[in-house]
């Protein structure tokens, strides 16, 4: 999904912890968010993938599981540590350095299927970068600077928003709906996710590039598509329900977890409190153990 809503040298580094959440701190987890200079031999990189990065300036890459993040040189190393972390706590939410669901790492962890790219300036990302990416690598969600920070100053909350929403995007439309399409499935109306979009469609949901009844879209665009809309409004959905705070909300979305909870249906409350799905059903620490 490339969707334009409101939302910087070559180095190892270790994921920075905020001690004071005291995460968990198996032998497991250590090192999963780690971030290498893309030409570390440690990642799982073809050659011609390797290069494709070097040539685009994404020279610092972590890869939590397997599942690749890549990142221009011009991002803060801290920052790609922080959506190392974000992704290795949703896939791995107790924390014991083992991924709560291996068939949906195995899903996502194919960056000739889908990766992550972190790119930091829309009309080099547009223009050079992201043309020589796609002839080596698959489907790619951005992470960009221009969602994280725009021309404002930094707030790190809103750079957490905008990393756990496209992070938790990734996993929906590339591992959830692949591994369990029934439940999670986005490229139709017919699993439970989906038909919750539709029935909340221009009642407490409507996507700011579509339309409903007596309420014009508001920002150019078209995300009527299944893998947009459904994608869009379950993270909100996810996000809000355990008490986190969205980067945005759809036009007529809840305030409030009560009163989203209040609206949602019983079968898609069942889906994401079933254990075997491993939704988030408390708010990430963002403190993945770490080297």
């Amino acid at each position: 999904m490339r969707h334009l809503l409101p939302y910087p040298l070559l180095l190892l580094c270790a994921c920075a912890s905020d001690p004071s959440n005291d995460p968990p701190t198996g032998a497991l987890a250590q090192g999963v968010c780690k971030v290498l200079s893309t030409t570390d031999a440690r990642l799982r990189l073809t050659p011609s993938q390797r290069e494709a990065l070097l040539k685009s300036d994404m020279t610092r890459c972590a890869q939590p599981f397997g599942v690749l993040v890549a990142a221009d040189e011009r991002i803060p190393a801290e920052t790609l540590a922080l959506a190392a972390r974000v992704l290795a706590e949703l896939l791995d939410q107790d924390m014991d350095g083992v991924p709560d669901d291996r068939a949906v790492v195995e899903a996502v962890s194919n960056p000739n299927t889908a990766w992550l790219a972190m790119p930091h300036d829309h009309d080099d990302w547009e223009e050079w970068q992201l043309p020589g990416l796609q002839r080596k690598l698959g489907y790619d969600i951005i992470i960009p600077t221009w969602w994280m920070i725009g021309d404002e100053e930094r707030d790190d909350e809103r750079v957490k928003a905008v990393i756990v929403e496209e992070i938790v995007h990734f996993l929906t439309q590339f591992g959830y709906s692949t591994v369990y399409p029934a439940e999670f499935g986005v490229e139709d109306w017919t699993s439970v996710i989906a038909r919750e979009t539709q029935r909340a469609q221009c009642v407490f949901w409507q996507h700011p590039e579509n339309d409903c009844p007596g309420s014009p879209a508001e920002s150019r665009g078209d995300c009527t598509d299944p893998n947009c809309d459904v994608v869009e409004f379950y993270q909100q959905v996810l996000v809000q329900s355990v008490g986190m705070e969205p980067g945005w909300r759809g036009i007529g979305f809840p305030e409030t977890r009560e009163e989203l909870e209040g609206l949602l249906s019983e079968e898609i409350k069942r889906v994401m409190n079933e254990p075997s799905f491993h939704q988030l059903r408390k708010p990430l620490r963002f403190t993945y153990p770490n080297l």
